[in-house]
């Protein structure tokens, strides 16, 4: 038989297992008597002296595991004896949550169930419990206890008794015991465990084929911890990547989170899942640790004059000193004085000042962040990304995901290659897209990331090279419409990742003026019709603009002429290829029609022999437009103007619109996006949540994974299109009131409950089913490009049942191409819209109404 690893000899039998443990009525009855200040180690030294001594491995077993209940039944005692109970009901609240059955594999590899010593008849016989503790009844999890500890299988029966049942809010019969669940806190760690042995049994369940032996050994080594250092670490890995001091982790008493990295630091089996203060090897990330005051102080020691300076000074001002021998160390023969031994010493004189120290371990972590990848398909470790906060706060009721049933799929990722080579690129696009940030100015900053292209250039040529290759028609690369969902899994692939690098490599170089590595990227781009098509559009605008402004010579010698018409032609053949190009957006259409008349306009090409293309949108349908007048109270040379309201209280240029159009005996909001928006997903809440393969993928999710992808409306063309036409057919005011009803305070993408009900379906009954359904297929089919942009004010007369659409522009605003977009669906679906322009100026002023 196979022995354990670490164990100096064969398993020893259940019987003396359980005659070893000490009983949960001494623990108590140890706690009940100590001190409240006492330490939990001193606690469980007298819990043993009352027993008979221990030795072996199992000692430091059972020393882990009481130790453990004695920090989770303290609390339990604060609170009795805040109620002034007695110590019966202390004994019996413990006992309760303590000595609950735990499955242990004996040594014929039978899984038995076993209690703490002496405790087998406590629990048997009826409990007198507390009225307002309720008994329990709590059957163990059926986890795989081959590799698990009895002591550690004894955690895990009290700390992720539901981790593979559904959540709280589909299961309210699923509760946990009484004494747990007492301390806020305990309650915290036990949703932030649950979430996270979620992840890790479902992954693991259809999908561990993507990790190595060796990475789902690392998985299980972290399952068998105690609950306080897997509850330590999810909190650490949830934090930035840095070293944290020991001292400033409040997850817990300070005895137990030390306990707990002592167990995160030392792995035997496995690469261990923090790394400490001896793992650092750099003065940078040691100064990273000191607040100001206390480098303010090593600064005066190391003989820094200049204290006051900020902390970037001294930081440099500091590692400037180690690099500096001192004048003593020229008359030390007997010793060395290397950089590195004052580095050293520069390092332990600043953990003298913060004490222990610890970090993830990039190995670690890496594994558990592409766990998390796989499990909520998307980086949860880049950005902002709130995944798992936002999956406990729907444990505990804080917020509400829609239902819908989750359909997994267990292909998405080839291999783990695969989805290593995702994660890698994933990255480093977000390093780049970080970068594209600065300032045009910061040339340093726009290198880099060119730089970062350059780097996998090849790997996206390669790429190019293998999409050119002659496919057969099983093989071939379809677009949207005929492989919508092909399409979308597209997204968690390598080359996905490398056309967004590439993108922004293009970027990039228009940053950094190269502009002709910027056209070579951009053909690039458009050679392949396999990822990002919905980008298409603008990659031909910025390609005719380079042909047409930046590429062109200058001058006006007779060859640079020739140079420039030749250019211009090649700007013209640019146009028509884009208007060719099936996957251009209307937005995009419109600016490239305007491009070629432009085009056309300076070659000198006659009216009889322009181009035309029945894609072609040169011209916007402009609504009316209105102005009004209104006294600005503040100038402010950034951020919204605030104007002189009706009622003497400064308001927004939208409101300020909005007070002379109820003048006019208009109601109205000002809504923007919002209204649209929450007006679509209401009417298509049933078809945005259908449970297609690879979009509903989590159960904390409040949209699907394609929702802003152009394959939405393509895999669901045809519950689209029979929605559509129900509403043209005026059946939707009461689909807006149950949905509202069933769903209101929902977290859902696109919806606003601010909004009224009774608001809504009177605003939807003014559109009426033909303006209605008008707006919806816009949205369906180009969510991505139509959430914004729409007018600012709806505006509506309930008794003539009159609805009009406003877009406010203050001074020296202008419609941006989305919001004339938006401008000329409106007027084409005759729906009554204007431009509000306000101006500076008194109010008696004439107004064009």
């Amino acid at each position: 038989m196979r022995q354990r690893s670490g164990s100096a000899g064969p398993r020893p039998s259940n019987q003396r297992q359980r005659a070893q443990i000490p009983t949960t009525k001494q623990v108590a009855i140890v706690l009940s008597d100590s001190e409240e200040d006492s330490d939990v180690v001193e606690v469980v030294e007298q819990v043993f002296s009352s027993t008979f001594p221990l030795t072996g491995n199992s000692n430091k077993r059972a020393r882990g595991a009481i130790e453990s209940r004695v920090v989770d039944a303290r609390p339990v005692r604060r609170q009795r004896q805040s109620k002034q109970e007695d110590d019966s009901e202390i004994e019996e609240v413990v006992v309760h949550s303590i000595s609950q059955p735990v499955q242990t594999t004996s040594n014929t590899g039978v899984v038995v169930e076993q209690t703490c010593r002496n405790t087998k008849e406590e629990v048997t016989r009826p409990i007198e419990y507390p009225q307002h503790v309720e008994p329990l009844s709590i059957e163990p999890v059926e986890l795989d206890t081959r590799l698990l500890e009895p002591e550690t299988q004894l955690e895990k029966n009290a700390c992720v008794v539901s981790a593979t049942s559904p959540t709280p809010s589909n299961n309210p019969g699923n509760e946990r015991p009484a004494a747990l669940d007492t301390n806020p806190q305990t309650s915290e760690r036990q949703m932030y465990l649950q979430i996270f042995d979620r992840i890790q049994q479902t992954v693991m369940h259809t999908e561990s084929h993507l990790f190595s032996p060796y990475e789902q050994q690392t998985l299980v080594e972290f399952s068998n911890l105690d609950r306080h250092s897997r509850y330590l670490y999810t909190r650490i890995f949830m934090r930035k990547q840095a070293w944290l001091r020991t001292s400033s982790l409040n997850y817990g008493e300070q005895m137990v989170i030390d306990q707990s990295c002592k167990y995160l630091t030392t792995q035997p089996n496995t690469e261990p899942f923090l790394h400490s203060e001896t793992n650092i090897s750099s003065c940078e990330d040691a100064l990273s640790l000191l607040l100001l005051p206390e480098l303010k102080t090593l600064a005066k020691k190391k003989g820094i004059k200049q204290v006051s300076k900020p902390k970037e000074f001294l930081c440099a001002a500091l590692l400037k000193t180690i690099k500096q021998r001192t004048v003593t160390s020229f008359f030390q023969k007997n010793k060395g004085d290397s950089v590195q031994q004052r580095q050293d010493e520069f390092i332990k004189s600043v953990l003298q000042v913060t004490g222990p120290v610890v970090r993830l371990n990039p190995l670690v972590s890496e594994l558990f962040e592409r766990l998390h990848l796989v499990f909520f398909r998307s980086a949860t470790h880049l950005g902002d990304s709130n995944s798992i906060k936002s999956a406990v706060l729907s444990e505990i009721g804080q917020i509400r995901f829609p239902s819908y049933t989750v359909m997994r799929s267990p292909d998405l990722f080839a291999s783990r290659d695969a989805v290593v080579q995702y994660k890698q690129l994933v990255e480093v696009g977000y390093e780049m897209e970080v970068l594209l940030t600065s300032l045009v100015k910061e040339t340093e900053q726009h290198m880099k990331g060119w730089e970062m292209f350059v780097e996998h250039q090849s790997e996206w040529h390669m790429l190019l090279e293998t999409l050119r290759r002659p496919k057969s028609p099983a093989q071939k690369v379809g677009g949207i419409e005929q492989m919508s969902r092909v399409y979308w899994r597209r997204h968690f692939t390598a080359g996905w990742a490398l056309a967004r690098i590439a993108e922004r490599g293009a970027r990039f170089a228009a940053n950094t003026k190269q502009f002709a590595r910027e056209r070579d990227v951009l053909e690039s781009l458009l050679s392949q019709d396999a990822f990002r098509l919905g980008k298409r559009g603008e990659w031909h605008e910025r390609l005719i603009l380079l042909h047409t402004t930046h590429l062109r010579p200058k001058g006006t010698s007779v060859e640079a002429r020739a140079q420039t018409a030749e250019a211009l032609e090649r700007a013209k053949r640019a146009c028509v290829r884009a208007l060719d190009d099936v996957h251009v957006n209307r937005i995009s259409l419109h600016a490239i029609s305007r491009q070629l008349r432009t085009i056309e306009t300076k070659l000198g090409v006659s009216p009889d022999e322009r181009i035309e293309h029945p894609r072609m949108c040169v011209e916007w349908q402009m609504p009316l437009e209105r102005v009004v007048f209104g006294m600005r109270v503040r100038n402010i040379r950034r951020g919204p103007s605030v104007w002189d309201g009706s009622d003497g209280i400064p308001c927004s240029v939208e409101q300020l619109a909005l007070w002379r159009y109820r003048e006019l005996g208009y109601t109205g909001i000002h809504s923007e996006n919002t209204l649209a928006t929450t007006l679509f997903v209401l009417l298509f809440w049933d078809i945005v949540f259908c449970p297609l393969p690879g979009v509903l993928d989590t159960e904390y999710q409040s949209q699907p994974l394609d929702m802003g992808s152009e394959s939405f409306y393509f895999s669901r063309r045809a519950m689209i299109e029979q929605r559509l036409a129900e509403i043209s057919d005026g059946h939707f005011v009461q689909s807006i009131g149950d949905v509202y009803e069933k769903q209101h305070g929902v977290e859902c993408v696109g919806v606003s409950w601010d909004l009224p009900c009774d608001q809504l379906q009177t605003i939807a009954s003014c559109l009426g089913g033909q303006r209605l359904s008008a707006i919806c297929r816009v949205l369906a089919t180009e969510y991505r490009l139509k959430r914004s942009g729409f007018p600012d004010l709806c505006l509506w007369n309930a008794q003539t049942k009159h609805i009009l659409f406003a877009e406010v522009k203050g001074p020296n605003d202008k419609l941006s191409e989305t919001q004339r977009d938006w401008l000329d669906i409106l007027v084409t679906s005759k729906i009554d819209v204007e431009v509000c322009h306000v101006r500076d100026g008194d109010a008696r002023d004439t107004e064009n109404v």
